[in-house]
C-alpha cells in the first residue's frame, strides 16, 4: 500500500516532497554493502570456479566427436581469451547489477506503508542477493557443464570441420569486419551524439509532461537524476556501436564461409547501412543513410552461390542415377549370361549321360 493518500496540493508537496529524499539517502546507504557483497559474491565464484571451468571445456572440446580436428584446434586457440573475459563480465555485471537492484529497492519500499520509513525492505535486499549468489554457483558448477558434458558424450559418424584456409579467410574477414565498422561507425557516432542527446532530452521531457503532479512531485529528486544522466547514456551509446560492429566482423566470417569471400566483404557494409538507417529514424524520424545499399548486390551473390550448389548437386544426383542405372543394366546382363551359359551347358551335355 502507497503512503500517498491525498491529492492535495500542499499535503503532497510537504510530505511526499521527503519521501523522494529519504529513499534516496536510503537507496544509496544501501547499495554500497549490497553491491560489495554483489562483487566479491558473483566474481569470487567465477574465480574460484575457473581451474574447474578450464579443465572441463578443454576436456570436453577435446573428447567430443562433433567437430573435426581443424576446430579442435582453433578451440584451444580461442578459449583461453573467452575464460579470461569471464571473469571480467561478471565483475562489470555483478557491481552494475548489484547497486541498481539495491538503490531501486530500497527507493520503492520508501514509498510502500508496508515497510517501515527507514529500515523498511533492507532485509529482503540481502536475502535476494544472498539468494542469486547462491543459484549463481549452482549455475556455474553444474547446469552449465550438463551442456558441455552433453556435448563430450554425444557421437556422430562424421564430425564438422573447416579446413586450414577457410579457417584463415573467416578470421581474416572477422577482423576487417571488426575493424571497418568500428572505424566507419565511430565518426557516425560522433557526429550524431548531439543531436541523440537532444532527442533523448525531448522523449523525457514529453514523458515528464504526460506525470500527474503528485507523480511529478513524488519523483522530481529522480526526474532531475535522469536528467543529468542522459549525457552519460548518449556517450555510453558508442558500446552499442562497437559491439555491433563486432558482430558484423562475426557475420562477415559467416557469410564467407557459406557464400564466398566477397560476400563476406561486403557484408559489413550492409551492417552499417542498416545501422545508419535506423539510428537516423530513431534521431530525426526519417528512415536514410548515407552509405550506399549493398543488400542488392549481397542478395545476388548470395543467391548464385547457392545456384551453383544446387546446380553441383543435381549434377550429382543424375550422375548417381546414371550410374545406378547402368549398374542395373550391367546385373540384368550378368544374369542373362548366367542363364544363357547354364543352358548352353545343359546341351552340352553327352546324350549317354542323360537318364
Amino acid at each position: 500500500m502507497s503512503r500517498v493518500k491525498s491529492d492535495n496540493f500542499l499535503w503532497v508537496f510537504f510530505c511526499c516532497g521527503g519521501l523522494p529524499i529519504i529513499g534516496f539517502i536510503k537507496g544509496l546507504i544501501i547499495s554500497i554493502p549490497v553491491s560489495i557483497m554483489s562483487i566479491f559474491g558473483f566474481t569470487g565464484i567465477a574465480l574460484i570456479l575457473l581451474p574447474h571451468d578450464i579443465v572441463l571445456t578443454y576436456r570436453a572440446f577435446i573428447k567430443t566427436s562433433i567437430i573435426g580436428i581443424n576446430l579442435k584446434i582453433l578451440s584451444m586457440l580461442l578459449l583461453p581469451f573467452a575464460l579470461a573475459g569471464w571473469p571480467i563480465l561478471i565483475l562489470f555485471s555483478s557491481s552494475c547489477s548489484g547497486f541498481i537492484y539495491s538503490f531501486v529497492g530500497a527507493t520503492m519500499n520508501t514509498f510502500n506503508s508496508n515497510y517501515d520509513l527507514f529500515f523498511g525492505g533492507i532485509v529482503e535486499i540481502f536475502k535476494d542477493v544472498l539468494d542469486l549468489i547462491h543459484k549463481f554457483w549452482y549455475f556455474n558448477y553444474h547446469s552449465y557443464f550438463s551442456f558441455l558434458f552433453e556435448m563430450e558424450r554425444k557421437e556422430v559418424d562424421e564430425p564438422f570441420d573447416i579446413n586450414i584456409p577457410k579457417i584463415i579467410v573467416g578470421i581474416f574477414l572477422a577482423c576487417y569486419g571488426s575493424i571497418v565498422g568500428i572505424i566507419v561507425l565511430t565518426p557516425v557516432w560522433l557526429i550524431k551524439l548531439i543531436p541523440l542527446i537532444i532527442q533523448m532530452y525531448s522523449m523525457f521531457i514529453e514523458w515528464i509532461r504526460n506525470l500527474s503532479s503528485l507523480k511529478l512531485i513524488m519523483y522530481s529528486l529522480y526526474i532531475i537524476l535522469c536528467l543529468l544522466l542522459i549525457p552519460v547514456l548518449g556517450v555510453l551509446s558508442l558500446l552499442i556501436y562497437i559491439g555491433y560492429s563486432l558482430f558484423g566482423g562475426i557475420e562477415c566470417a559467416i557469410e564467407g564461409y557459406k557464400y564466398s569471400f566477397l560476400c563476406g566483404l561486403i557484408c559489413i557494409w550492409d551492417f552499417i547501412h542498416s545501422m545508419n538507417k535506423y539510428t537516423n529514424l530513431f534521431i530525426f524520424g526519417k528512415e536514410y543513410t548515407c552509405f550506399p545499399d549493398c543488400s542488392e548486390m549481397h542478395e545476388i551473390l548470395k543467391n548464385k552461390k547457392s545456384k551453383d550448389q544446387y546446380e553441383k548437386l543435381s549434377d550429382g544426383n543424375e550422375n548417381s542415377e546414371i550410374l545406378e542405372e547402368n549398374l542395373q543394366n550391367n546385373n540384368t546382363e550378368t544374369e542373362n549370361n548366367s542363364i544363357k551359359n547354364e543352358h548352353e551347358d545343359e546341351l552340352n551335355v553327352p546324350q549317354e549321360q542323360i537318364v
